[in-house]
């Protein structure tokens, strides 16, 4: 392997270790206001990073003021060049899969009963007309053996570019007594189209039929004349 690949490959690592590093501090920072996601842009003008939070008040803070600690930082700590962070309001809490899987754990922290929470998660995620959803609790839920249970509804891709491009996962760990349970919600995106999906434009079809009409009329006028 060249000399450039090396530094490349090491540099491609780095890169993921520091987004993974920020997006473990910025979820820290903002737990209390409903932390669904982030994503982070390099810009010639420094580094932009959108926060998808259900509560925005609460990440801005008074006068921007916790805006401003995080983002001086994540440029002291982290290393970022001149981070500008903006906050964007969660569109529907129901469907993203970080946000869902918080609540979980916060419930089976209340001491709620695993099957209960899946179940009236689930319920709650097929009334806002999800295509596809996964929940798997995992741990000591019930006894002193570890143990894992699905609730699932729909259409769910575990391979492929579908399972990399169309499904979205959160993922939030629950503290008990008996230990650690880890919550994971996985979710079918709603504009994603999967490859086995076909759809046929009737519009096109009546057009070119309408076409052809005109064609055998044409050539019907034509047959009268001569």
């Amino acid at each position: 392997m060249k000399r450039s690949d090396i530094m490349k490959e090491k540099k491609f690592v780095n890169d993921n270790i520091k987004k993974l590093l920020v997006t473990e501090y910025l979820q820290s920072e903002n737990e209390s206001a409903g932390f669904g996601g982030m994503e982070m842009k390099r810009t010639p003008f420094g580094t932009n990073i959108t926060l998808f939070v259900n509560r925005p008040g609460l990440v801005i803070g008074r006068h921007g003021s916790k805006i401003k600690a995080m983002t001086t930082t994540l440029e002291t700590k982290y290393g970022l060049e001149s981070p500008q962070i903006e906050v964007k309001e969660v569109d529907n809490p129901d469907l993203n899969p970080q946000i869902i899987s918080k609540k979980i754990a916060l419930s089976l922290e209340k001491g709620w009963n695993y099957r209960k929470a899946g179940n009236t998660t689930l319920r709650r995620i097929m009334d806002q007309h999800a295509r596809g959803v996964l929940i798997r609790i995992g741990g000591k839920i019930s006894g002193e053996r570890a143990r894992t249970q699905k609730f699932m509804f729909g259409e769910i891709k575990y391979s492929g570019d579908p399972a990399r491009s169309g499904v979205i996962s959160g993922y939030s760990v629950a503290m008990l007594k008996t230990g650690a349970i880890g919550i994971v919600v996985r979710l079918l995106r709603q504009d994603y189209q999967l490859p086995d999906e076909i759809v046929i434009n009737t519009n096109g079809a009546k057009a070119i039929s309408k076409d052809n009409e005109n064609n055998n009329d044409e050539v019907e006028d034509n047959g009268t004349q001569s």
